[in-house]
């Protein structure tokens, strides 16, 4: 278990023992009513250069509720696929499917549903200096009318990632791994069914990035949402079920990282 803010989650004694939320006022963000999304990848190319075009793209097969990890060389090659993904942009070729969505041929209204309902952890889309932690949490889902709910769940995923003490707070007065933190929240908002996280916990020391990857995997954990994040070392993978290499926008290596390939996983261990 994590510590955030040097004390354990407010919610896991409790929980694991009786099985049922805690009283309110401290209880826990409600998880997405369904398992996590299901994923089809079929020969995605995602740049439109020449020698990437030569390639047989990316296929891959994503079960709901699976955390999986992205290492590419190139490093540009997973993050265009997690774009490809969170519908930021289109594919050269192929297709690509969530819950049986074709995200690849996606426009105007149904994208922007479909980009909403996502969770993006990324700092390309850095929070707002301008607002509060609060305010940033609540910025994707603010409507021309206050909707209480929404205040309810900001406050809870803030007291999740650690960061409750630190709601009216400015951007600028945060540290790196604090930022971290309430990028997640931001992303946990819609209560997504899939979460894509751009090298998260980038620029941290070798702790706090600790600390960053185990609040994503712990929120994967409690709410059953498909993981997919992009990661700069093999080692970062093992806080993943599977481990996807990518070389030159094709499919290089995909292996299970948990279950009972314990060969496979010591050998990440040992690499890292």
């Amino acid at each position: 278990m994590v510590s955030y803010l040097g004390s354990t989650h407010p919610w896991h004694d409790e929980l694991v023992a009786s099985g049922a939320p805690p009283a309110r006022g401290d209880s826990p963000p409600s998880p997405a009513t369904e398992s996590g999304a299901a994923l089809t990848l079929t020969q995605v190319v995602c740049q439109a250069d020449a020698a990437v075009r030569a390639a047989p793209g990316v296929s891959l097969e994503v079960p709901p509720g699976q955390s999986i990890a992205l290492l590419s060389a190139p490093a540009r090659t997973a993050s265009d696929l997690l774009d490809v993904v969170a519908g930021l942009r289109r594919p050269s070729s192929g297709q690509v499917f969530v819950d049986g969505i074709a995200v690849h041929q996606l426009h105007g209204l149904e994208l922007d549903r479909y980009r909403s309902r996502r969770g993006l952890v990324s700092m390309r889309f850095p929070l707002l200096k301008s607002l509060s932690v609060r305010e940033n949490v609540l910025a994707p889902r603010q409507a021309r009318r206050a909707d209480p709910s929404m205040s309810d769940r900001a406050a809870q995923l803030l007291a999740l990632v650690g960061a409750g003490q630190a709601a009216t707070d400015r951007v600028e007065t945060l540290s790196d791994e604090q930022q971290w933190r309430i990028l997640i929240a931001r992303a946990l908002m819609p209560a997504p069914r899939l979460v894509l996280a751009e090298h998260p916990a980038q620029g941290l020391d070798a702790e706090s990035a600790i600390t960053i990857l185990d609040l994503l995997t712990e929120a994967h954990a409690m709410f059953g949402f498909t993981l997919m994040l992009t990661i700069s070392r093999v080692a970062t993978a093992s806080c993943c079920e599977r481990l996807v290499t990518l070389t030159d926008g094709a499919l290089a290596d995909d292996m299970l990282m948990r279950g009972d390939d314990g060969w496979t996983r010591g050998r990440v261990d040992r690499i890292g």
